[in-house]
């Protein structure tokens, strides 16, 4: 308490005194103070009643501490009256009429004089106390906390005062910090009554979300003290938070048991089965909470039972009766106007908050509720005009903006929806729900934007969505945005992180299998499309993710198994429509290499099943279908339904041809043919600009040609052309041992037997039928039978090569008209399969 300054005589008479026996003559003249003003001697009144009104409290003599309280009062404002700007006055009418609880005094003569002096801790003390007792917590907290950093010992109790609001305000950091302090500070006469703050302590980590502090503050709390039932309480939300609401509940059901005649347990027991729907239950607690005590509390959870359980005129009736217990509760008028709504009067419920509104209601809570009204009867305007008074009456929340944008989302206005909930996170940073919020409008403005074929803008929305919102819902739309883009390495990178998110489940594997696909990863692909499929035991969702198997496998060239997965889809709609639009283009491409590796008949059994499942409006498959089947024709021998196949399926030009495809395709007809010169000049047009990978295959090509220029040259007898040809190609392939066989045969014809026999000889190991052509030298030049016959034995012995019937009846012959028997232990030669080749 501040009590005004006055000297001390006797101290100053005797530093005068020394002072006049040191330097001058005796002096007759005696200090004396100044007079105190009418204003200091009340004061001093005033003080002097104060402490003998604490004395007479402190010996518990209420009656005449009062009467001495008011006769400090009484000196304190004539003080003040006399000197209105006296703060030792002011501060003794705060303290007096504080201890008599007289707040609206205390408020009343202490504002001026506190406006004037705002930094007097003297006059911040008591008035903000006086505030935070009338409930006007915006003008009594910015002085406490102006109190509260001076951290003086004498206004311990503010830092308790700040904590319980900050509690009632859900601010937990702000009230762990003010009961941390507290504790720091208390003296330790006082230090029984921690538990107290210990549990307001685990209330305020409750808030936090901390539930390792929250525990341990409420067990500090109920620790060497009988069982506390809000302790319990405060467990019980712990539990809550630990995602533990079964043994919450069995928690609360032994504390009700233990308490019956307390009712906070009771009415948390309450939510908490209203919460898991168990309204019987619910409903039992409620009406005992009512029993207990007719309170707003009691009636408020009645109603929300009934309105639960679809009764809503006795929801009214019980939101009613908590307005008559206790007029203009805020949360009582929100709950009639819901009980309202319930019944589908919603004018009434608007007329009933707007009437509560002009009754001076003047609440933050109240407005914000008659705005949601308005939005749910689809008055979308006067919703609007209401949240934006509730962003000025609270600028500095995010409440006001978080309204707004639900007004905006409800009416699909994306673009307006997503400057509030960026306003909201303006002022709250953190806000989670304005995150949450922000995203999805964000997600639904880039679907509108895709739709309308604005795909980049779709992308950059749904990028800064899953910034804000890191959930897999989230994950998968912006992954298949990306993938609609063709961007699937962006994509793949997403739903990698998106597969490692609370929540996710086979269908993100699944889509991170297509986005690897898309990257060109098909090894990656089938691994993440197996887990999808081990993650689920549903066949729909297994068979969808074998669909996805199938198309990796095409990609490792594993035809065969990605044809069966497709074939065999299973139940799912989804899979059939994968394999529908997958299996002929499949089948196609099996079709192609299986001609590749001389199988024809598989590859027209191929093009027989995409005939039969059809290619739908497909035209480019129906396209590439007629291509293959040219390219079977021309093997075939079909040369004239394969140029009309080839150039129907080329004309007009396909995206899945290069533009040298059709000279490519001519070249390959014109070879089969036997057409060299033309299908040379028709290679030659489509070498002038190769593709990539072309290079290889045109090389080749251009050896076959050669080969089949020796080959016809050869069987025409131009034995000139025929070398020509083979050196051509050989110069291109100079181990080919085929082509060194055929040039020495070529030789043999020329009369050049020497050279051709010493390269069949060389060439004998790793070519069978070079052995023939020694046994047909030794049999037609050189007449030696058991030479051709030992030679057509070993040729027959290797099982492999052209007219092998015919060979081994010459062999038989030779030895039946020269005697020549079969050597000893010599193997009878194994049926072989006839077949002409080149020589």
């Amino acid at each position: 308490m501040r009590r005004t300054p006055f000297f001390s005589p006797r101290r100053l008479t005797s530093a005068l005194a020394l002072l006049a026996s040191l330097s001058a003559p005796p002096s007759l003249a005696q200090y004396r103070p100044p007079p105190m003003s009418e204003s200091q001697r009340l004061v001093k009144e005033g003080e002097t009643a104060q402490v003998s009104a604490s004395a007479a409290s402190a010996s518990g003599d209420k009656k005449a501490a009062e009467e001495k309280y008011r006769k400090a009062l009484a000196s304190f404002e004539q003080a003040l009256a006399a000197e209105p700007g006296s703060i030792a006055a002011a501060a003794g009418v705060g303290s007096v009429a504080n201890a008599l609880q007289d707040w609206t005094r205390t408020v009343e003569r202490l504002k001026p004089v506190q406006a004037a002096n705002p930094s007097e801790l003297s006059l911040a003390y008591p008035l903000g106390v006086a505030l935070f007792k009338l409930r006007r917590f915006p003008e009594a907290v910015p002085l406490m906390e102006q109190v509260a950093a001076a951290d003086q010992a004498e206004h311990l109790i503010v830092h308790y005062y700040l904590a319980s609001y900050y509690l009632y305000a859900q601010q937990g950091d702000a009230a762990v910090t003010r009961l941390r302090r507290y504790l720091s500070l208390r003296p330790a006469k006082l230090a029984a009554n921690d538990y107290q703050i210990h549990e307001l302590l685990g209330r305020a980590h409750v808030l936090r979300r901390d539930t390792v502090a929250a525990r341990a503050s409420f067990t500090q709390a109920q620790a060497g003290r009988p069982e506390s039932a809000s302790v319990q309480l405060g467990l019980a939300s712990v539990l809550e938070l630990e995602g533990k609401p079964d043994e919450a509940r069995v928690l609360l059901e032994g504390v009700t048991t233990r308490f019956p005649q307390v009712a906070e347990p009771r009415e948390k027991l309450a939510r908490l089965y209203l919460s898991s729907g168990d309204l019987p239950r619910a409903e039992t607690q409620a009406v005992a909470v009512a029993k207990l005590g007719a309170t707003p509390a009691a009636y408020l959870l009645l109603g929300d039972v009934r309105l639960a359980q679809k009764q809503a005129p006795a929801a009214e009736e019980a939101y009613r009766k908590v307005l008559e217990l206790q007029p203009g509760l805020v949360l009582g008028q929100m709950a009639v106007g819901k009980a309202l709504q319930a019944q589908g009067r919603h004018e009434e419920a608007i007329q009933f908050l707007e009437a509560a509104v002009r009754s001076g209601a003047n609440s933050v809570e109240l407005w914000a509720s008659l705005g949601s009204v308005n939005r749910r009867a689809g008055r979308f305007q006067r919703a609007v005009e209401v949240h934006r008074r509730v962003v000025e009456m609270v600028p500095r929340q995010a409440l006001g903006w978080m309204l707004l944008g639900a007004d905006h989302f409800a009416t699909g206005q994306w673009d307006q929806a997503i400057d509030d909930y960026g306003n909201a996170l303006v002022v709250e940073p953190d806000h989670a729900g304005a995150k949450q919020w922000l995203a999805r409008a964000l997600a639904h403005r880039a679907r509108d934007r895709s739709g309308a074929g604005r795909s980049d803008d779709a992308v950059r929305d749904l990028r800064r969505a899953f910034d804000l919102d890191r959930s897999v819902p989230m994950a998968r739309r912006l992954a298949a945005a990306l993938m609609e883009t063709r961007a699937y390495g962006d994509a793949r990178k997403v739903m990698e992180q998106g597969a490692t998110l609370p929540g996710a489940s086979w269908r993100e594997q699944l889509l991170l299998g297509y986005a690897r696909l898309g990257a060109g990863d098909a090894q990656a692909a089938l691994e993440a499309f197996e887990r999808s499929s081990k993650q689920t035991e549903e066949p729909d969702q297994q068979a969808e993710a074998s669909a996805g198997a199938a198309l990796a496998e095409v990609e490792l060239g594993q035809v065969d198994a990605a044809v069966q997965r497709l074939t065999e889809v299973g139940p799912s709609r989804s899979a059939a429509s994968v394999a529908q639009a997958n299996l002929p283009r499949v089948l196609v491409r099996r079709a192609l290499s299986r001609l590749e590796s001389g199988d024809l008949e598989g590859a027209d059994r191929d093009l027989d099943a995409v005939d039969k499942l059809g290619t739908g409006k497909r035209a480019d498959l129906a396209k590439l279908v007629l291509f293959a089947r040219g390219l079977t024709r021309a093997e075939s021998g079909r040369h004239a339904e394969a140029t009309a196949a080839l150039k129907k399926a080329l004309t007009p030009a396909q995206a899945w041809a290069w533009p040298n495809t059709r000279a490519l395709a001519d070249a390959f007809a014109l070879y089969k043919k036997g057409q060299v010169a033309a299908a040379r000049k028709q290679l030659a047009a489509a070498s002038k600009k190769p593709m990539p990978g072309q290079p290889k295959w045109l090389a080749s090509m251009t050896g076959a040609l050669h080969r089949r220029e020796a080959s016809l040259a050869y069987a025409a007898g131009n034995m000139k052309g025929a070398e020509k040809a083979l050196k051509a190609a050989l110069a291109t392939e100079p181990e080919d041992t085929l082509l060194q066989h055929n040039l020495a045969c070529v030789d043999w014809r020329k009369g050049k037997a020497s050279d051709a026999l010493a390269t069949w000889r060389r060439l004998e190991p790793s070519v069978a039928v070079a052995s023939l052509n020694l046994g047909i030298d030794a049999q037609e030049r050189r007449h030696e039978p058991a030479e051709a016959v030992d030679a057509w034995r070993r040729y027959l012995a290797s099982g492999t090569g052209p007219r092998m019937a015919q060979v081994r009846e010459w062999k038989d012959r030779l030895q039946s008209l020269h005697g020549l028997a079969e050597p000893s232990g010599s193997p009878a030669a194994a049926g072989a399969t006839v077949e002409d080749t080149t020589p």
